[in-house]
Formats: structure tokens, sequence, C-alpha cells
């Protein structure tokens, strides 16, 4: 055989060879959606995300040791070879919702779902953490669709095309305009006089997830011709106009409250009965407060036949949100620095040998008859009197719903409808109602529930 024969015969041997060879993953997703490292990931974590494999990521990134993943590194995504750009993890925003986010990034109905893995729109509640392809600012006007309102008259009132909407937002005809429903059109359009009383942006829920024995503050920038409402949890929510120009609603939330998904719901109204409304999920986490050692009391004051009325009557009277706030600062501890709290918020409770089913509904401050009780912020006394189980008691109104309880006082130095001062004495340490001994008990009241005090000794609730 000669040399040129003994080169192709060995050149065709080498091509059938390669051909043979298996080919890498990655030549089949050259291009693709791709994930930036971020520090604190792992091949795992990212493989967790997007429902794959750390070998499918190795393999398609050419990754030679999983062990070194720096972040800024971009990685192709198994399974994403029809989409193109950057995937960029966030927080699902409060006032959104799937298909809002995919007509207002306008990347696709299913991109949401599918980089995210959902078998439905509401499968995402706020504060969780999603993917979605970054994208450019867009400018559009945002439309939330109102009853009643068909395509022609939206077309009128925004000197727009009686398609647009329909083809702008995907939507299956041009009679598919659902009451509550958002919609975008392209650019600055003149929106219908409703529309811009009736649209509310900006919402924010702090903190997320919710707590459980946590004050809940919601804010929401909306127009202040319209009237704003809504509910956390089944709790009215009260809206008030605060100092950065938005509204805000305070809320606790119960310490027994069941962890797990619960629901928020915003709604503004017009004076001609235009309404919208919004409703979202928000995840509820349980704290662990701890226990209290177990007490012997008298047993009529755990009888729920006592304790029950009183609770209710105590929600009555807490149930008002006036509109005047009365603090501008971190409320003060109601009883001289000296004395000691024996019990902390939220503690469970044994009484006579029941199970731990009670919960410690504020702070307990060791004292004597001799030890002074201070307002622990400005506001109106809405209750001074006695009561089966919180004995002696003080209620003081601070506005939009915040109320302090002072509870076992041996003397009562104020009446109902004194305005007080912070730290301005109003009564005793006492051991009047369902006690032990001797001390002070201070609740904090939120929208008719008792939260944890101490976070109001180191916040200042309210848009300040």
């Amino acid at each position: 055989m000669t040399v040129p024969q003994v080169l192709i015969r060995a050149a065709l041997i080498l091509t059938i060879a390669s051909a043979l060879l298996p080919v890498h993953t990655a030549a089949a997703q050259s291009e693709g959606a791709y994930y930036t490292v971020q520090e604190g990931d792992s091949l795992t974590s990212i493989a967790r995300y997007f429902h794959t494999s750390t070998n499918s990521l190795l393999t398609l990134n050419y990754l030679p040791n999983p062990d070194v993943l720096s972040p800024g590194k971009t990685l192709l995504i198994p399974g994403f070879e029809d989409l193109s750009g950057e995937i960029v993890r966030s927080t699902f925003p409060a006032g959104e919702t799937v298909n809002t986010l995919n007509r207002r990034l306008r990347q696709g109905d299913d991109v949401i779902m599918r980089l995210n893995f959902l078998t439905a729109p509401d499968a995402l509640c706020i504060g969780q953490r999603f993917f979605m392809l970054k994208a450019e600012t867009i400018e559009q006007t945002r439309i939330p669709l109102t009853s009643g309102i068909s395509s022609l008259e939206l077309a009128v009132q925004t000197a727009t095309n009686p398609w647009l909407a329909a083809e702008y937002n995907a939507l299956r005809g041009t009679w598919h305009l659902l009451q509550n429903d958002t919609i975008f059109l392209p650019g600055t359009v003149t929106a219908p006089p409703q529309v811009g009383l009736l649209a509310f942006s900006n919402v924010s829920v702090n903190p997320v997830p919710l707590q459980q024995g946590k004050t809940t503050v919601i804010q929401v920038e909306a127009s202040p011709e319209a009237t704003l409402s809504g509910s956390l949890m089944g709790f009215t929510l009260h809206f008030f106009p605060d100092s950065g120009g938005s509204y805000t609603a305070l809320q606790g939330v119960p310490r027994l409250a069941t962890p797990g998904l619960v629901e928020i719901m915003l709604s503004t109204s017009t004076a001609d009965g235009k309404t919208f409304s919004m409703q979202q999920n928000i995840l509820l986490k349980e704290v662990d407060y701890g226990f209290d050692t177990p007490l012997q009391v008298s047993d009529d004051t755990v009888d729920p036949e006592v304790t029950e009325p009183e609770l209710q009557w105590l929600t009555e009277i807490t149930s008002d949100a006036p509109p005047e706030k009365m603090w501008y600062s971190a409320f003060q501890p109601p009883a001289p620095k000296e004395s000691n709290i024996t019990s902390y918020y939220g503690r469970l409770r044994s009484y006579n040998g029941s199970p731990y089913e009670y919960f410690h509904s504020g702070l307990d401050y060791a004292g004597n008859e001799s030890t002074p009780v201070f307002a622990a912020a400005p506001g109106i006394v809405v209750f001074a009197g006695e009561l089966t189980v919180r004995g002696n008691a003080t209620i003081i109104s601070h506005g939009w719903g915040v109320y302090t309880g002072y509870w076992h006082q041996s003397r009562i130095d104020v009446k109902v409808g004194d305005k007080v001062q912070v730290g301005q004495q109003i009564g005793m340490v006492g051991r009047t109602g369902r006690v032990t001994g001797p001390h002070l008990h201070y609740d904090l009241i939120v929208g008719t529930v008792e939260v944890d005090p101490e976070d109001w000794f180191t916040s200042v609730y309210a848009g300040f």
C-alpha cells in the first residue's frame, strides 16, 4: 500500500471514530437562558431551583470541578433552550400576580410559570423567591379594570384602537375584560378618571413572611380621592395617610395563628361605586417564644365562662381605630427601669395543671404597691376600672387601632377621657385579678390583637 493510500485510510478511520464518539450535551444548547451564580449558591442549590441535576449542569457548562463555583459565573440552564436572556432571582411583590407580571414584562404568557415550575398562576405568595427573565423597563400605562367597562368604552376613554387592549395583553378577545384584572397599554395614554382614582401601587408588607405575635405594617400608594380598605387574615385593615405620602395600616398577627399561607385583600372604591380589588397569599411563619413554668391561680380566672366574655369585651373596646395618631417615637417601658421583666410575651402557659394551651399576652414587670405605672406613649384613656381576670385595669388608645393595657393595678390614677403623656404616672402596681403575686402586666394591642410589646420599644411604626 502506497503512502497516500495509508494516509487516506487513516483519515477515514479517524472520521468514523469521531462520528461514533458521544456528542457533548452542551452542543445541543449552545444558546438559551442562563443564570448568574449568586453569593451562597452551590451547584446543588441551583439544580434544585430549576428541577435539574448537578450532572446535567456540569455537562452542559463544561464544569471540570463541581466544588469551584464562584459568584458571577454564568451557567446555561437545561430545558430552556428556546428562551434567551438572564434568569434573575427576585422576591414576589405585593400587588402583583403572575398574569400582571407576564403582561408587564412582555416575555410570553408561560415564561414565569415555566421558570418556577408552577401549576397555577396564583401559586406564588408575597415574599416568596421566584425567577424571571431580566427585562428592560418598558413605558406602559397600567389599567385596573372595574366592572362593566367594555373594550369600546376603554378605547374611547384612552383614545386607542378597540383591539389594542386584547392584542397587547394576549386576551382571547375584546370581550375578555374582567373586573379586578389588570391590563397594560403601550406608552403613556390618558386613562379613564376612575382608573387614576382606583389604581394603587408600591404595595409593601413588612415583615415578610408574617410572624406570629408581630405587628404587620401594610403601606400602599393610592389616590387621596379613593377609599382604601382591606383585610389581613380576616382582620379589617384601617388605612391612614402617613408622612411619606402613602397610606399605612397596622395589624397584629395572633400568637397562636396557624403557620402557612394566609390571605391579604386590598380594595379601592370611588364615590360613584366603582371598585377594584386584589387578593394575594402570604406566608405566616411560626415563632418560638418558649414556655413559662406551670402556674396555680384561682379557678374562676381560667373558667371559659369568665375569660371568654372578658376577652370579647376587650376586643370590642379596642376595635375602634381613631384617625389621629398620637405617638411619634418608640414606646417607653411602663415601669421604672430598675424593674425586672419576669415573664415575656408569647410564652406558652399551663394553668392549674392544664395543657400548654394558653400564652402570655404581654410583659410582666416585678413590683409592689409602691411601684408606679407609667403611660408608654401619648394617648387617651378609654377604660379605667375593675375586671375579673385583668384586675384593676387601664386601657389607653394611641390612635390607628393601637392600644396599651395595664393590668393588676392596686390603684388607678386616671379616668376615662383623660389625655395622658408618655411617662405620666397612671397608677400603681398591684395583685388584683389573675395573679400569683404583685406585678404589672403590660399589653400592646394592634388591630384587636395582642402583639410583642418589646418590638415597640425599639421600632417606630407607621411611616416615620
